[in-house]
């Protein structure tokens, strides 16, 4: 394959180039001009500027010799407004699909995210509606709906397969959010855990899903939906633990009652607060992520497509702990 991806100086697309380059496929990498663009030249892949807000005219002689199209540029870590959001995340998406179809591309892979079912009680697969209420400030929930209508409607109208993907939380190396703000909690003399803290969260190692949507590039035809929200479980506890590892630090724990954290993520919420660093989530649905079971079990993915996740949580934290313990460390001169 020869592969076009967006998003790849962020984290799951960084993750995603070197996947596709261990597995011998081309990748062109589209990156804006300011971008760091390190980790893309470290994978040997094919470097073209330019951005997903660019009109299809723009970005379809780019895609020139390409035969996948693996759409993961969004805008995930901030808040602002809800045209900067829509413009990124639901026209990107557009642009990006309209080129696709126009540059004779076979198959494209769609990234959107689990946060397109809101809060649906329970257990959650890909049948279950994604029309639940979103709160009111939820701009990255909305726009990812948004954007699979558009991916759905350019498959439907104009005949492009499109394969849609819908990770969970993911952390790992070259995390800007979730990892570094663990870290930041890890550095306090004792640090809270939620609740007992033994249920399974809906968190997922950037190189398992890496792993995933190579599979659904590789064996994917369109018309298929796929979450990608356990790849195994995983507690609060180890989570913690094994991060503080590679960071090489032995954390002291105390436990805030679930209920007293439930209604403090109510009450937070209500005054209008988000949650620090990712502004994208209502504070009380962290509240309820971190208390409840991972509702997404990802079985369509193993069964159709034969996802067997290599890397174990433990492994991956420690390694990501690493990656932030000499993160911005200058090598020395010899």
């Amino acid at each position: 394959m020869r592969v076009f991806l967006t998003g790849g100086t962020g984290l799951l697309g960084s993750h995603l180039a070197h996947e596709l380059r261990a597995h011998g496929h081309e990748v062109v990498a589209l990156h804006r001009r300011t971008a760091d663009t390190v980790i893309l030249e470290e994978c040997e892949c094919e470097l073209v500027e330019g951005d997903i807000r660019d009109e299809a005219e723009a970005l379809t002689p780019l895609m020139e010799g390409c035969s996948h199209v693996l759409h993961g540029g969004a805008l995930v870590y901030g808040g602002g407004s809800w045209p900067r959001v829509r413009a990124v995340n639901v026209d990107g998406t557009r642009n990006v699909l309209t080129a696709a179809r126009r540059a004779g591309i076979g198959h494209a892979v769609h990234v959107s995210s689990v946060a397109v079912y809101g809060s649906a009680p329970g257990p959650v697969d890909e049948s279950t509606p994604t029309d639940s209420d979103l709160a009111p400030g939820d701009l990255y929930a909305r726009s990812k709906r948004e954007a699979e209508e558009v991916a759905r409607g350019i498959e439907e109208k104009r005949g492009l397969p499109v394969t849609i993907v819908r990770p969970a939380a993911v952390y790992g190396e070259r995390d800007r959010l979730m990892a570094p703000a663990i870290r930041d909690l890890l550095r306090l003399p004792v640090v809270p855990l939620f609740g007992p803290a033994t249920n399974a969260l809906p968190v997922v190692y950037a190189g398992n899903v890496a792993v995933a949507i190579r599979l659904a590039l590789e064996k994917g035809s369109g018309g298929a939906t796929y979450d990608i929200g356990l790849d195994h479980p995983l507690n609060q506890r180890e989570l913690m633990e094994w991060l503080a590892a590679g960071l090489g630090r032995t954390p002291r724990f105390v436990t805030l009652p679930g209920p007293l954290v439930r209604r403090s993520g109510e009450l937070l919420a209500g005054l209008g607060l988000r949650t620090p660093g990712a502004k994208h989530l209502p504070i009380n649905r962290l509240t309820q992520l971190a208390l409840s079971e991972n509702p997404y079990l990802s079985n369509r993915i193993r069964s159709e497509l034969g996802w067997d996740p290599p890397h174990t949580h433990r492994q991956a934290l420690e390694r990501t702990g690493r990656w932030l313990a000499h993160r911005g460390r200058r090598p020395k001169s010899p």
